[in-house]
């Protein structure tokens, strides 16, 4: 589940976030188990195939900008939008179907 409960939880000057994209890639912290697992990417479907936000995702322009007005900067806010575990980008880390995190790298704490 992708949940930004906070302001600072929020992703802000998403590329082509306000108006085109279709998914985000996410970087969040990943929670397993009640285990805090680090911050890992997750490919996230933002807007549907009508380009109308998906469930749980609200979608603002982040408005006037100094320069390169004509680049579509987003924040976006997830609202316990539910992925399945294969939208992890898992090339280190991963999560089983048995709900267990995998990771090759070693932990120093």
């Amino acid at each position: 589940m992708i949940h930004s409960p906070t302001t600072l939880s929020q992703k802000f000057w998403i590329t082509n976030g306000a108006c085109h994209a279709n998914y985000a890639v996410v970087f969040a912290q990943t929670i397993v188990k009640g285990r805090n697992e680090g911050v890992n990417p997750f490919l996230v479907r933002i807007r549907d195939d009508n380009m109308k936000p998906c469930a749980g995702v609200t979608i603002e322009d982040m408005g006037w900008k100094m320069g390169l007005n004509g680049i579509d900067n987003a924040k976006l806010r997830f609202t316990q939008v539910k992925i399945p575990r294969e939208n992890m980008l898992n090339r280190i880390n991963d999560v089983t179907a048995e709900g267990e995190f995998k990771s090759d790298v070693k932990k120093t704490s």
